[in-house]
């Protein structure tokens, strides 16, 4: 866009270079990025579908906020703002039995086939009423994306205002920038105090009223919205809930001292009773607990002396370890809240033993930097519903599903050692349990002992799979009781290797997806977000303009790189609440040192460092990082430096394009409008893999050369 068209579209608002307060952009900027990710957070606890596709929220939030950049010409009411978030958390939190219920079929509806495994039954397609649910539940999506588009375009339009208002362009980005990483941890501060949700948007809605001068009508207007979402976000009196850096959960007693915990409004986990008190007064549990997933592993070890457990949980695994004499315990829980939990309600107080060590961690990350050697390693009941970022559609456990993540834990096995992987495997996603069988199959000498261990009292029932380096395993397990026991609980799925989905890796780590497409749940929300992006931006969108797709491009591009960042740095650093937090830091603080750079050396010409950047690109997409010898944080960390190398020429790029258009409101829309774009082509990693992101970036970014250079060679001389 260029400044004449800049002089011609005055609206309502004042956009003349002028001396705008510094400390409102920070303001507004922080409120903007602290809501975006409290909006992504929460609402991805209490519907179901956001928990599955949390980057559909980060799209919503970047589709609202790109909007409001194209409107900074219009006076903004920040109360629109706040009216829809607490629509959001009022719409989400209603007590009503019936609602509830409909909240969590969605994510079934949508997928209409098990092609991807997502909490819930799946919906059976032959049921008169599919087409209805299936209305009613994109409208119900397409409802909370809408609020959410709202909720950020009011703060769009006061960034884009100040940014095109204020003199020093390059000043007032990097102001905007450093709002961004207040915002991020602040909310990190929040997790790191385990507070609730009610701390965090009663923060969002302060920011918000003193983004702008208050008012005593806004601030009572902006005071009763907060209460109205304080008092819906109380929970019900007869629950107690606890908010990890996580997830949501709660403990439920059902009686014995047994407790059921809910993770985001589900049944997740148990806490069980099987204390020596309990046992004697229950002669018929103590005959059948044997039988159980946590127990019966042990009938096919060797030795149990060093006991490695993945994903602990409230300690039920760490309970049946000790009862069968371990002398040492690595108990490995990434959950701080759900390991107190268990530490302060299990009745056997296996945490409180002196054999066991209590390692709060990514259970990934604890197998690469581990060097002990251990007789059983036991993958618990990781099964999650919980994202790590809202920059990809990766759940907290893919990486530790991965064939690289089995060869880790194999090399930790001592010579006679097992492996034991517990997993759900439920109806009618029967192919991740022969995904299982295969991948272990081709990583230890035969394919592993396979058996259904049924519930038990409060343990809960699970697929089990034992696998060994050795073959002494297979001896034991043809011994009389061994092989009677398996042969009583037969898998509920076929034992076979020819048609096991393709196994997951580092580079292809959704092991909830059957195969190397785009599940029709992704299909279906994606199309909902575009049907939006198409209504509430085809209005402002200027594809004749070059500076328009330039932009959009940019924005493409670098969101496709901050996905490739936050998601390799937490395969090597753990997919952490804490790395999310310094990845996106360390993104943020790159464009602030390019920032300073093109104001005290600006770029006369930007070919050099498109060229720059797209030789990085391909660069971090040629090395074999995987087999770089040395220890796992080492290796992350020669891979954080390189992957910060094309965002400092993206960040130039972004910075010296956007001063030349005067820090223009509608070019920086046309920008997060990109960042739209790109989330949805990230759905492209189902099909090619993450490393493949690289590629689409590098094209994009070439793309936005060509158009440079297009625009350039327009000028005259």
């Amino acid at each position: 866009m260029s400044s004449d068209d800049l002089q011609k579209d005055v609206g309502a608002v004042d956009l003349s270079k002028k001396s705008v307060p510094m400390w409102r952009l920070l303001i507004v900027s922080t409120a903007s990025l602290y809501l975006e990710i409290v909006l992504i957070r929460w609402i991805g606890t209490e519907v179901k579908i956001f928990a599955f596709f949390q980057n559909l929220s980060l799209i919503a939030c970047f589709l609202g906020f790109g909007v409001g950049c194209f409107n900074a010409r219009k006076r903004s009411n920040l109360l629109f703002s706040l009216a829809a978030t607490s629509a959001i958390v009022v719409a989400a939190s209603v007590r009503l039995n019936a609602w509830h219920g409909f909240l969590r079929s969605v994510s079934a509806v949508l997928s209409y086939t098990p092609d991807s495994a997502l909490w819930g039954p799946a919906f059976k397609a032959s049921t008169g009423a599919y087409y209805e649910a299936f209305a009613s539940s994109l409208l119900l999506v397409a409802m909370f994306l809408m609020l959410i588009c709202i909720a950020m375009i009011p703060l769009g339009q006061l960034v884009g205002y100040y940014l095109e208002t204020i003199s020093n362009t390059v000043s007032a980005y990097s102001v905007n920038l450093l709002g961004s990483i207040v915002g991020i941890w602040l909310l990190a501060v929040f997790a790191f105090l385990w507070l609730s949700p009610g701390y965090w948007f009663a923060i969002a809605f302060a920011l918000i009223l003193l983004a702008e001068p208050i008012s005593w009508r806004n601030g009572l207007i902006g005071a009763a919205f907060m209460a109205i979402t304080l008092f819906a976000l109380v929970p019900p009196h007869d629950t107690k809930v606890y908010w990890s850096p996580y997830q949501k959960l709660s403990a439920v007693a059902v009686g014995n001292q047994q407790y059921n915990i809910n993770v985001n409004n589900e049944g997740y986990m148990t806490i069980a009773n099987l204390s020596p008190e309990r046992l004697a007064q229950d002669p018929e549990l103590a005959n059948s607990y044997q039988a159980s997933s946590y127990d019966s592993p042990f009938l096919f070890a060797q030795s149990v002396n060093r006991v490695l457990v993945i994903g602990s949980g409230a300690g039920n695994d760490v309970a049946a370890a000790l009862r069968h004499g371990a002398s040492h315990i690595d108990a490995v829980e990434i959950d701080p809240v759900i390991s107190t939990l268990g530490r302060r309600l299990h009745p056997e107080h296996p945490y409180s033993s002196p054999k066991v060590h209590l390692i709060t961690n990514d259970a990934r990350n604890f197998l690469r930097q581990s060097h002990n050697q251990y007789d059983v390693i036991v993958f618990g009941l990781l099964d999650s519903h919980t994202e790590f970022s809202g920059y990809s559609n990766m759940r907290v456990d893919n990486y530790v599903y991965t064939e690289q993540s089995f060869l880790d834990a194999k090399k930790l096995l001592s010579d006679d050692g097992i492996l034991v992987l517990k997993f759900e495997v439920r109806k009618p996603w029967t192919w991740m349990g022969q995904r299982f069988y295969g991948m272990l199959a081709g990583i230890f000498p035969r394919p592993p002992i396979t058996y259904y261990a049924p519930a038990v009292d409060a343990l809960l029932s699970a697929t089990v799979f034992i696998e060994s380096r050795s073959s002494s395993l297979w001896q034991r397990g043809a011994g009389p009781q061994q092989a009677a026991f398996v042969a009583s609980h037969p898998p509920p799925f076929p034992l076979s290797l020819q048609h096991a989905p393709p196994p997951t890796t580092d580079d292809w780590p959704y092991v909830y997806n059957e195969g190397h497409f785009i599940p029709r749940a992704y299909f279906s929300v994606s199309a909902a977000i575009l049907i939006l992006a198409l209504y509430l931006a085809g209005p402002y969108f200027k594809p004749k303009e070059r500076s328009t797709w330039q932009f959009f491009l940019l924005g493409a591009g670098f969101l496709l790189m901050e996905t490739q960042l936050v998601s390799r740095l937490a395969l090597y650093f753990g997919t952490t609440w804490l790395v999310n937090c310094v990845a996106l830091t360390g993104i943020l603080t790159v464009l602030l040192l390019a920032n300073f750079y093109v104001t005290h050396r600006r770029p006369e010409k930007l070919g050099i460092y498109y060229v720059c950047l797209l030789a990085a690109l391909a660069a971090n997409y040629l090395i074999p990082f995987a087999g770089i010898p040395g220890s796992g944080r080492l290796v992350g960390t020669l891979v954080c430096v390189a992957y910060c190398v094309p965002f400092f020429f993206a960040g130039i790029i972004f910075t010296e394009t956007f001063r030349e258009a005067a820090g223009n409101s509608k070019a920086f829309g046309a920008n997060m409008l990109g960042a739209v774009a790109g989330g949805l082509t990230q759905n492209l990693s189902f099909i090619f893999g993450m490393k493949a992101l690289l590629i689409f970036a590098f094209v994009i970014y070439g793309g936005a050369a060509i158009v440079r250079g297009k625009k350039t060679s327009l000028r005259p001389a």
